[in-house]
Order: structure tokens, then sequence, then C-alpha cells
């Protein structure tokens, strides 16, 4: 009989306080990571289930329903930084109510603090580190035999044995990733993964992965450390192949493509648009990249073939900044790129950084006043600065560098969105940062040109529900009736006027 595997993506919208609304429309993505797994133990034969908690709706007693009910004799959590506790709470209730179920844990947290996650977390049996396709496959095997030499025989894993946590040897990155199986993502109720699309209204969508590893060194991101800085890429054809098994088996017609980089070999994806027209596949897509990547002739051709939306990093929007995050970009390329995205058809978002090493007010205001002036951008997402493990950005907070003071060393605090300051930086307290994350918030959203952009991009039905999420994140009143942001109505009124308020008045609205 073989072993029942049952895969957990657990809930994560809390992660995000009040910007949660905004994230359940913005963010709201199926659990790929699991989908990967799922496919070489069904090739191997094994009985498998994936669980999305947080597109069901579970709460703790809903996921150990379903535990009861299927029955599994292995349990796999994905596990990234700022879900760490939930992950620990999870798999200690499975623990509790069904002892004989070995619990294993997974994904970037996990590979980046390996020896120290499992000793805090003596619910779970094993780890998989790093990639764990192959890895995880092997370890159910392995635990299906029930020989336990077998375990010192499967590379990247954590496991304990006579009460010591033992570490095999690390597993050789797979070079070859279009020997991988397409993810099986047969269990996911595809009807709760939507999205605005320009020009398209609200649509079903999947994501969907091209590459692995990324070749920049940026001091704040944690890819390199979980997939190498060799990029290892997919052939065109291959990728074309998944999108079009997964539109018609499932009729989905919006892909997310999560590259960490899209755009790091123009002839490959010049060559996968190609595919796409010369298919005639009813579908749109969008993705992330440096902004390094991308030039006129590469964007033209990605939105004749459907790409409606590509985001690249801004971070900061002071050249100082910007240069220490070892980014190898710089503010004129940043808008140069911006500006040929938009003369190519293309919908624009951002993604911003406050509070980063060397930060001060004024810098972080420099940011805010660049991404708010960059009108070739239509969205923007302010995040504040998170020390996630192995990381730069980590050390310096760790050695007290570039003026950082680190509030707290717990992971689970690691939350860029909803409220929340881990480190602080030069003059940037932590009111400070949340006022100015606030602050960008609605100077960027609430410009004249936006707001009426959002209305019209993708129709009246997205619209009404983004904008609603915005309401419920940023206005909606507190329980004791007072606006959550009474300090910023002013900033509303700058960004709609374009007329700065005085001290006064600014003293008389708060």
């Amino acid at each position: 009989m073989s072993q029942r595997v049952l895969l957990i993506g657990p809930p994560w919208g809390d992660v995000y306080g009040n910007f949660k609304h905004v994230a359940k429309v913005g963010v709201f993505y199926p659990p790929l990571g699991l989908c990967y797994l799922k496919s070489p133990l069904v090739a191997a034969g094994y009985d498998v289930k994936v669980v999305d908690a947080e597109a069901s709706g579970f709460s703790m007693s809903d996921i150990l329903s379903v535990v009861g009910d299927y029955n599994p004799d292995i349990i796999g959590i994905q596990v990234v930084s700022p879900l760490w506790e939930t992950a620990k709470s999870i798999a200690a209730a499975v623990r509790e109510r069904f002892p004989k179920i070995i619990n294993v844990c997974g994904g970037p947290h996990v590979t980046l603090t390996h020896v120290d996650a499992m000793k805090e977390a003596p619910q779970f049996d094993y780890a998989v580190l790093s990639e764990s396709e192959d890895g995880f496959t092997e370890l159910v095997e392995a635990i299906t035999k029930g020989d336990s030499n077998d375990l010192d025989k499967v590379g990247g894993i954590l496991y304990r044995r006579n009460g010591e946590i033992r570490r095999t040897q690390p597993r050789t990155l797979r070079p070859d990733v279009d020997n991988l199986h397409f993810p099986d993502r047969r269990d996911l109720d595809h009807s709760k993964y939507l999205f605005s699309v320009p020009g398209a209204g609200i649509r079903r969508f999947t994501t969907i992965i091209t590459s692995r590893g990324c070749p920049y060194n940026c001091t704040f991101c944690t890819e390199p450390l979980m997939y190498g800085r060799t990029t290892r890429f997919r052939s065109a054809r291959n990728v074309v192949d998944e999108v079009q098994d997964f539109h018609d088996r499932h009729n989905i017609n919006h892909f997310i493509f999560v590259d960490d980089t899209l755009t790091t070999r123009k002839e490959r994806i010049m060559e996968m648009c190609s595919l796409l027209r010369e298919r005639k596949l009813d579908i749109t897509w969008e993705g992330w990249t440096h902004v390094n990547t991308v030039d006129q002739d590469l964007l033209h051709e990605m939105h004749a073939a459907g790409l409606r939306r590509l985001s690249f990093g801004i971070e900061s929007g002071n050249a100082e900044v910007l240069q220490s995050l070892k980014k190898n970009s710089t503010l004129p390329r940043i808008r140069e790129a911006y500006r040929w995205a938009k003369n190519a058809g293309i919908e624009t978002r951002g993604s911003v950084i406050l509070g980063l090493p060397g930060d001060t007010r004024k810098s972080a205001q420099e940011t805010i006043d660049f991404v708010v002036g960059l009108k070739e951008c239509d969205h923007a997402y302010f995040n504040i600065a998170m020390p996630y493990p192995g990381t730069e950005i980590r050390r310096q907070a760790l050695a007290g560098e570039a003026g950082v003071r680190l509030l707290t060393e717990e992971y689970s605090e690691l939350r860029r969105q909803g409220q929340k300051v881990v480190m602080e930086v030069n003059d940037l307290d932590t009111k400070a940062l949340l006022q100015l994350q606030r602050q960008a918030y609605l100077r960027f959203w609430l410009t004249p040109r936006r707001i009426w952009y959002n209305v019209v991009r993708s129709g009246f039905k997205a619209a009404l529900q983004n904008g609603w999420a915005f309401f419920r994140s940023f206005v909606m009143p507190t329980r004791n009736g007072r606006i959550r942001f009474i300090s910023e109505i002013t900033d509303i009124y700058e960004a709609v006027s374009g007329r700065a308020w005085s001290a006064q008045e600014k003293d008389k609205a708060a």
C-alpha cells in the first residue's frame, strides 16, 4: 500500500494586517511549489493531495478535519519566514491529534535557517532544503521502505536520530529544468484565483515559472540562496507547452510568470512570444523583471504576444541608497524602462522598499516623491525593509551597520506590509516608517490620473473590487469610529489637489 501525502499551504492573510484586503486582490497566488512537489510523487505511485488553506478559508480546525478525512501518512508544509509560527502551530496540532503522522517542512525559511529551525520545532520530523521536487520524493520513498540507512542517501534533508539533528550532503541543483514534470494543479479550485487584467476584466489565472535563479546580487533578496546565482532556463517550447496544456484543460486564460527576472535572456523570450502567437492562444500574461534586461523591441514583441502587465523593482528613489543595494540599476534607467513599457502599451507596476540600510527620512521622502512622480508607473507597492535570513541586509541589521537598529529577531515579524517594523534606521523610527508607508500609498494611488486609470482599466467590476479593497485597507473606520489614518487625510488632499496644506491646516485636520 502506497503512502498518502498531504501537502499544505498555510493561511497567510493575517500576515498583511490591515492591508490584507488589498493583498487578496493583488497577491492571491496558488501554491505553485506544492503543485510541483505533487507531480513526481504521483508519477511514483503515491496518493497525494494539495490544500491551499488561504484559498479555502480554512481555520486550524478545518485543516485538522481535512487531515482526519484524508488520513495521510506524511504531511508536508511549505514555509516562508513570516508563516513560520503558523506552520509550527499546524504541525503541533497535527502531532497532538494524529501522533503517527510524519511532519515534513520545506521552503525558503527552513532552507535559510536549516538546523536552527529544526531545533525550535520538534514537531517536524524532517526538513527538505532548497529545491524539493527530487529530494522530497526520495525522502518519501525512504520513509516508505522503512530503512533508516536510506535517509543518509537522500541529499539536502534534515532528520532526527537519537536526539540529534542530522544533515545530509547538499543536493546538487538539477541542471536541466526542462525535465521537470509540469506542476499538478488538479486539487486547486481555480475559481478562487482571480486577477483583474487591463482591457480584459477579471480573469481566472495561474502562476508559472520559466527559470530558476537570478544573475543579480541584491542585498535584500533570498533568491540566490534558494536557487543559486546561476540561472537555469526552461526552453521556450517547454514553457509554451505548459501554458497550452493548462489553458486547454482548465480554461485558464491569464498567466503570471513568477520568475525573479523574466527577461534575462532576450532571445528566449522572443522565441516564447513567437510560439504563443503561432498557436493563437486566447491568453494574457504578466511578469516581473529587472530594468536592465528590457529594450523597446522586446517590450513591443511581448505586448503583441499577450503581455499586459510588467513589474519592475524600483526599491529606492535615492541614488546612493539604490547603489548600496548592489542591484546594478540607476534612476535614469528606471525612468527609461517605464517609458518604454508604457509606449509599448503595457501596464506597469513597481515595488519599493522604505527603511533600507542607510535610509533617512530625507532619502525615504525622495523615494516617495520619485515614485509618485513616475507617471508611467501605474501601480506601486511600498514595502518596509525586512532582514530576511541569509541576506546581506540581515547581516547589516545584526551588526548594527548603516544606521540600522534591529528591534527583534523573530521571523514571524518579517512582514513588509501590515504595520510591522523590525528594524529602524537613522532617524526613521517605527512611527516614522509606518507613517511614510501610509503617506506613500495615499499619495500614489490618489493622484487624479491613477484614480481615473484604475476606474477604466479593467471594467466596472474590477474597479469596484479593487476600490473596495483599498477602502477597507486604508480608510475604513476603526472600532472607536475614528478614521484609521486621520493623520494622512492631508496627503489625500495634497495628492488630489496638488497643493500642500499649511502647518496650521494640518493641525486643524488632526
